[in-house]
């Protein structure tokens, strides 16, 4: 995949389900010794898998475990196992800078809504759950197929297929409208809706 850096995980039965669960970006961060480290092509499995052993910290990724499992304190095993139903790509490519706080350049939004449509035409799913608003409003240029909705848009791959995408406020940003409850049960109806898989 030409100019993609970070590599997708793919959870285990991702096969089954073809959903995948998009995040924004990912920062360097500082270790002990003031050293700076940016996260690696891997940094999609190993931030999952690191951050699925320290949810009871709120971050990303306990806050769409959550969501995932249907509780406000699931366990390891039971992240581990429902994360498993899909994939996880990173959308904006590289490092957007050091801590959580950094915003992606407008660079860096223009590359990634190019770079989109190359990942999903490899990996070939048929739902992405897109969380972040802020990314929404910066790929849907990018998506050329129907609009059901402002939040509920599709891709149109090379051979006709379509792509459905869901819209949701980012999961770390419990103070604007990210509530687990409510996001998993919009994430249940889009992942059950009999959405067509060509245009007419």
């Amino acid at each position: 995949m030409n100019g993609v850096y970070f590599k997708p995980w793919l959870g285990e039965n991702y096969g089954k389900t073809k959903t995948l669960i998009l995040g924004e970006s990912a920062y360097g961060w500082r270790d002990k010794n003031g050293r700076i480290w940016h996260p690696s092509p891997s940094a999609p499995k190993k931030s999952l898998f690191y951050w699925l052993k320290h949810l009871e910290k709120r971050n990303y990724f306990s806050s769409m475990s959550k969501v995932l499992c249907k509780t406000d304190h699931p366990t390891t095993e039971q992240a581990k196992r429902e994360w498993n139903e899909y994939a996880y790509a990173i959308y904006v490519q590289g490092t957007v800078g050091e801590g959580a706080r950094k915003r992606p350049s407008s660079l860096q939004w223009e590359c990634a809504a190019h770079l989109l449509l190359r990942l999903i035409e490899n990996l070939r799913p048929l739902k992405i759950i897109v969380t972040g608003l802020d990314m929404w409003n910066h790929h849907m240029p990018g998506c050329n197929g129907p609009h059901l909705r402002d939040d509920l848009q599709a891709y149109k791959l090379s051979d006709g297929t379509l792509v459905w995408c869901l819209a949701l406020p980012h999961p770390a940003n419990t103070r604007q409208g990210f509530k687990w409850e409510k996001i998993g049960e919009s994430i249940r109806q889009f992942e059950s809706a009999k959405l067509p898989l060509r245009e007419n």
